[in-house]
Parts: C-alpha cells; sequence; structure tokens
C-alpha cells in the first residue's frame, strides 16, 4: 500500500513538474540584423535575461547581403520574425509591400514623439509606419588633440568653417614629414556618403532633391565645394592614401593625420582599441560659421510579411525603446540613445562627446532615396566617381555633369 502510494505521488509529481515545464517555456522568435550592428548583441542578451516569456534567436547576416536574403524569405513564406536595417533602405522597403504597417502597433507609443523627423520620416511612407529606428548614429569630424597642440592650434577649438578647416590642415601638415592635416576614405562609396557629403550639405548643397526624385548634383555651390577639397588634394594637406583608402580608424589612430570623418560608433572602437588616444569631435563645418551638417544613420526595426510572432516581436520593440533600455543598456554600454528625451542622461554626461552626437540627431540628415545602394553604395557608384573624378583628379565641371547624368537615369530606371 505504501509502494502503491509513493508511486503515484512521483508521477503526480513528474506530471505536475511537466506541466510547469510546459507553462515556463520561452517562446522564442527569430531576429535577423546586420554585422555592422553592434548594439544588437547586447540588446538581445539583456532582453532575454530580462523576462521569461520570449526567447528572442539572434541571425548576424553581412550586410552586404541581408537584403537579399531578407526579399527571398519572405517570397518562401519563411521570414525571420523580426528584422533590423540600415534605415537609407527603407524608401524603398516601404513601398514594396513586404514589411508589416506598424502604424496601429506603435503609433501611440511614448517613444514615436521622441525620434527626430529625419528618422521618422525616413521610417514612413504615406503616413504609414514600417520602420522604428532604435539604433540611433551621427557623423562627425574627429580632430587630434595631440596634433592640434603640436601645430600651436587650440585642442579645444575644432574648425568651424571650411577655410578654418583648411587653415587647421596647413598647420598640421607642417609638424612634420608624414604628417598629413586631413584625410578621406575615397574608396569607399558608403563612408563617403556618411563623412563627405555632409561638407555639401553644410555649405548649401546636395545629391538629390528632398523627396529624392530629383538629381541637383549639378549645382555652382557643389562646384565650389568639390573644388576646395581639390585644392586641399593637390596642396599636400590630404593623406594621398586617402585615394584609395576606406578604413581610416588605424591610420587617425597612428598620430599622424589630423583631422577625419565617422560616426559616433568610433567612440567605442576607440575607447576599446585605443584608449590613449587624444581626440575631439566636432561637425561637419560649411561654408559660412554657424553652418553645420551630420549624417544620421544607424538601423531601424521591421516585421516582415509572414512573421510568425509579430506581438512577441513589439514587446521586444517597445522594451528596446524603453526609456530604461534606452539609458541603462544603450547608453550605458557606450551607444546613443535614439530618444531625445533621454540624450542628457548619467552616461552621456560623462563625455561631452555623447552629448554633440545626441545633439546631432536633431539636425542631422539622410538622403530619402530609393534607389540608395544604386546611387550610393554600389563600387562604381555616381557618388563614388563624383569624388575620384573631382577631389582627386581635378575635373570638377565633367565630374559632376556625369554624376548627374547617371543620377537621373537611376531614378528613372527606379520609377518603372
Amino acid at each position: 500500500m505504501i509502494s502503491k502510494f509513493v508511486h503515484t505521488a512521483v508521477a503526480a509529481c513528474i506530471i505536475s513538474a511537466s506541466f510547469n515545464g510546459i507553462a515556463q517555456a520561452k517562446e522564442t522568435i527569430t531576429f535577423w540584423g546586420r554585422s555592422d550592428q553592434a548594439s544588437l548583441e547586447v540588446i538581445v542578451n539583456e532582453y532575454n535575461k530580462a523576462q521569461d516569456k520570449v526567447n528572442v534567436r539572434l541571425n548576424i547576416v553581412p550586410n552586404s547581403s541581408l537584403m537579399s536574403k531578407l526579399s527571398s524569405s519572405i517570397a518562401a513564406g519563411n521570414p525571420p520574425d523580426l528584422v533590423a536595417l540600415d534605415i537609407v533602405y527603407f524608401p524603398e522597403l516601404n513601398r514594396s509591400e513586404q514589411l508589416v504597417d506598424l502604424t496601429d502597433k506603435v503609433g501611440k507609443m511614448d517613444y514615436i514623439s521622441q525620434f527626430s523627423d529625419t528618422l521618422k520620416a525616413i521610417g514612413s511612407y504615406e503616413g504609414h509606419i514600417y520602420g522604428v529606428p532604435f539604433a540611433a548614429e551621427s557623423s562627425f569630424l574627429y580632430y587630434n588633440k595631440k596634433l592640434f597642440r603640436q601645430a600651436g592650434l587650440d585642442p579645444e577649438r575644432p574648425p568651424e568653417t571650411l577655410q578654418e578647416l583648411r587653415d587647421d590642415a596647413e598647420k598640421i601638415t607642417k609638424v612634420g614629414e608624414g604628417y598629413y592635416g586631413f584625410a578621406l576614405p575615397g574608396g569607399c562609396s558608403g563612408c563617403l556618403a556618411f563623412t563627405f557629403v555632409p561638407y555639401l550639405w553644410a555649405s548649401g548643397g546636395d545629391l538629390v532633391s528632398a523627396d529624392g526624385k530629383t538629381s541637383v548634383v549639378d549645382s555652382a555651390q557643389n562646384k565650389k565645394t568639390l573644388t576646395f577639397f581639390h585644392n586641399k588634394y593637390k596642396d599636400g594637406l590630404i593623406s594621398p592614401l586617402s585615394r584609395a583608402d576606406s578604413a581610416l580608424n588605424d591610420s587617425f589612430a597612428s598620430g599622424k593625420i589630423g583631422m577625419v570623418g565617422s560616426g559616433a560608433f568610433t567612440f567605442k572602437v576607440f575607447r576599446d582599441n585605443y584608449p590613449d588616444i587624444d581626440y575631439g569631435v566636432a561637425y561637419f563645418p560649411g561654408e559660412k560659421k554657424g553652418d553645420w551638417a551630420s549624417f544620421s544613420g544607424g538601423d531601424a526595426f521591421a516585421i516582415p510579411v509572414g512573421s510568425k510572432h509579430e506581438k512577441e516581436a513589439i514587446d521586444f520593440i517597445n522594451w528596446t525603446l524603453s526609456k530604461e533600455t534606452q539609458i541603462e543598456v544603450l547608453a550605458k554600454n557606450g551607444f546613443i540613445p535614439t530618444r531625445q528625451d533621454v540624450s542628457e542622461n548619467p552616461y552621456s554626461q560623462k563625455d561631452a562627446k555623447y552629448l554633440l552626437a545626441s545633439k546631432a540627431l536633431a539636425k542631422g540628415h539622410v538622403p530619402y532615396l530609393i534607389p540608395y545602394n544604386e546611387t550610393i553604395n554600389a563600387q562604381n557608384s555616381p557618388l563614388l566617381t563624383l569624388i575620384q573624378k573631382s577631389v582627386f583628379e581635378g575635373d570638377v565641371d565633367n565630374a559632376l555633369k556625369t554624376a548627374d547624368q547617371k543620377i537621373k537615369q537611376i531614378l528613372k530606371r527606379s520609377e518603372q
């Protein structure tokens, strides 16, 4: 009798434990993100630890293949439940009917009003929300404070006009053999959009119209700005490696380059790999004092059509955009919060560079351009050819005319 009771009790415990296990099992959702976004693993790990209902399984996909892989998965009816994409691709995706309309799901969340106008616009189409920005990025002029001192410059006063940019570069180049006042990533199309095109914006120029439908590259103002940089290159103020260089962090950290362009993500790169470098950041200056520009980049969440866990994906989005996560996960780990109402937080206040990065988001710009990849990022894009032919070869007039023709052709094809 006792034996029968014990067996019955044990069986009951096993059954109870089994049901408890089922009740406590986490729902797994699949999440794809690009290899260039360092914040993804941090966010996912913290979310998975913070609650016991959902497990987010992150799959990092090379940036070069993420778009094509996503489209194929949607067509096959087996997409990820959630995806994080570079915001520059949303003008194309928003109209593709490949993304779930999130307007009713997130439109009334408090964080929507805390995005900059640029970030809100890039993730929307015809009044509907398809992308939710979560990883903000701004581009800046980085300058070596040690070299500024060696050149007799004030390390707390970076250039505020193009003329000051040249004057400072001249003094730094004179420090010694192998020193250059300036460098740019002349072999990288996407990098040039991020760190060179802001000089055009700051001086009143642009590549395309605000609606992304018309080429405006062949302008008198762009000619003036490009001629300015060609003269800097011709006069030996720009590193000769700039023509083919696509990764400037190492050359800048070597201590022989005075100024380069990069993004806020480099704060963490320098902190982890070059902790001894003494540098400052500033906005990209224009022709006139007070005119400056910055490229607002980053990533946004989207839910592909065919997602099997929309509700869970929305919960993850809402958690990521909460004030607490923006501060205690993103800002704490050296990333720039996307919400403007948390730009000043205990972590950003420790370093003025983070505050400057947050403020840049309010004025930052990103082209609303459907054929962005073909116009900007492609290996032989009109932008890359424009910079190569104008800045490095000095054929500014023909470079502008050729870029204008190519951009018009690309825009026309995108309308078909």
